[in-house]
């Protein structure tokens, strides 16, 4: 007998990837998120975050690496529902739909005080503050991931981490980097706890490579267009990356991983060698 893709859109489970996927208050309330493609529903298997359900379309099944994939969350308890390419083109956030998308569960939040007591220097902390494009957010945590940093700090009026285009750009480093929630205190704390703040503007601040990066440094990122309060620059550390006057700006993202990875150079240079995130 041959089965046949659901064509509806008024079921339960696609109602419900649909919601998931456009809404960010039902990803905060049912801590839920929604990936696509194989590496990234793997990216989430790897970090111990198992699919509460999946829905693949007849391309998926044509390959033999998807039915495999089918097989292993079929075996893992997952529900797995079969859809028509109409259906997965309505609910795909992406120009080409891979063909599968999974519900995730987010991964739960660090406290601050558990990095500042498990991380030990040297080390970099980026910290988001009001960053908007989940593109730019994502950016970060790739870097950040690759560059060794033991987490991402994300403060208030940041895109949410778990925001499924963020999730794309991070390629998945948003599953394997630990996420630190900083509430309104974060600045007093870190300074507290030994980090040295850096803040970063576009100018009137230290060239990057004039200031050591062989302590335990948090890196603040700011807004795209506002970057960050002037009034916290006087207790800190500014750093600016030196342009060619063709330039106005470097994106956040750019931005954030060209520091992480000089850092991450300073670090090399003294012996100091990758490890895993000591959260994880």
């Amino acid at each position: 007998m041959v089965i046949q893709p659901l064509d509806s859109e008024d079921n339960k489970l696609v109602r419900r990837v649909r919601h998931l996927s456009q809404s960010s208050e039902a990803r905060k309330r049912s801590r839920e998120t929604i990936v696509e493609g194989s590496r990234l529903i793997e990216e989430a298997l790897a970090a111990g975050q198992q699919p509460r359900a999946v829905l693949y379309s007849p391309k998926w099944v044509e390959r033999e690496a998807g039915r495999s994939l089918l097989v292993r969350l079929e075996a893992m308890g997952v529900t797995a529902v079969y859809v028509s390419e109409r259906v997965m083109g309505e609910l795909s956030q992406v120009e080409t739909p891979p063909g599968i998308l999974a519900i995730v569960p987010i991964p739960r939040e660090r406290a601050l005080d558990d990095l500042l007591r498990q991380a030990k220097p040297p080390y970099v902390l980026p910290v988001a503050v009001g960053i908007q494009d989940p593109g730019n957010l994502g950016t970060l945590f790739r870097a950040a991931l690759a560059s060794g940093a033991p987490a991402m700090g994300v403060a208030k009026g940041t895109v949410e981490p778990f925001n499924p285009k963020c999730i794309r750009a991070a390629a998945g480093a948003a599953f394997r980097l630990p996420v630190v929630a900083l509430g309104e205190d974060w600045l007093q704390r870190l300074r507290s706890g030994g980090v040295e703040v850096r803040m970063t503007a576009v100018d009137r601040g230290r060239p990057y490579y004039t200031v050591p990066w062989d302590g335990a440094v948090a890196l603040v990122l700011g807004n795209e267009g506002h970057g960050l309060e002037p009034s916290w620059m006087s207790d800190a550390t500014v750093v600016t990356i030196p342009m060619s006057p063709a330039a106005e700006s470097l994106n956040v993202g750019v931005a954030g991983a060209i520091l992480l990875f000089h850092a991450a150079y300073q670090r090399a240079a003294a012996g100091v060698g990758f490890s895993a995130p000591p959260m994880l």
